[in-house]
């Protein structure tokens, strides 16, 4: 006889398999997790109507920096020409 021999590597066995299961539930929990994200339809496009409003907002924003003298000048000219029909109906 050889002498002792171990008895085959049983409980080694039981824990890497339930450390494999472990790793499996937690890659289908992420994967779950990452289909119900994608299904939820109204939380995307809140987050997708957020997103536009912001940026309308700024484009809105800038333009009326831009547009400031032009449209300062447009309101200064419809006033005088409103002015000038006021004082051309009573002159008459």
């Amino acid at each position: 006889m050889s002498g002792a021999q171990s008895p085959p590597a049983v409980p080694d066995d039981a824990q890497r398999i339930r450390a494999e299961i472990e790793r499996t539930r937690e890659h289908l929990g992420a994967t779950v997790d990452q289909l119900a994200a994608r299904m939820d339809v109204k939380s995307r496009a809140r987050a997708q109507a957020v997103q536009l409003a912001g940026r309308a907002r700024t484009q809105v924003t800038r333009l009326t920096r831009e547009q400031r003298i032009p449209l300062a000048a447009a309101a200064a000219g419809t006033l005088a020409a409103i002015s000038v029909t006021i004082w051309l109906r009573r002159r008459r």
